[in-house]
């Protein structure tokens, strides 16, 4: 028992970090702060789980995925970690180059893919951002 309310703690303060980040993100486009959000993005994967959000991005897939999985609980983690990976491609055209708004939206696109295969509960939203993201990618 005590073990399974550690575990659901854990899976809300996940939760609620990312959607603090996503909160934080948004705020930045709309205050036009746009050259800060790659570095709030930055600052928050570093202190919450020591990751370099550069390395993230040049990971292969499989690794990528393995580190998603050591790190999220639950599928609504993996959709707000690919909302943040699609906010950040959406923006990065204007600061960085087009191939890391590619890697940025393929991340995005493969974290739901793969939520998409292991989650057992069906999502038209998801799936939908899925066929969009896959349009944008491959043209």
């Amino acid at each position: 028992m005590e073990q399974r309310d550690y575990l659901l703690r854990q899976i809300q303060e996940m939760g609620l970090f990312l959607a603090k980040l996503m909160q934080r993100l948004h705020k930045r486009v709309e205050q036009d702060e746009e050259d800060q959000l790659l570095a709030e993005a930055r600052d928050a994967f570093c202190v919450q789980y020591g990751w370099d959000l550069e390395e993230l991005l040049f990971l292969d897939d499989r690794s990528f995925i393995g580190l998603m999985d050591e790190s999220l609980l639950a599928d609504e983690h993996y959709e707000t970690m690919a909302s943040v990976f699609e906010l950040l491609g959406d923006h990065a055209l204007e600061h960085q180059t087009l191939l890391r708004k590619e890697l940025y939206l393929h991340k995005a696109l493969l974290l739901l893919t793969y939520v998409e295969r292991k989650s057992q509960t069906f999502s038209l939203s998801r799936r939908d951002r899925i066929a969009r993201l896959n349009v944008r990618l491959n043209g």
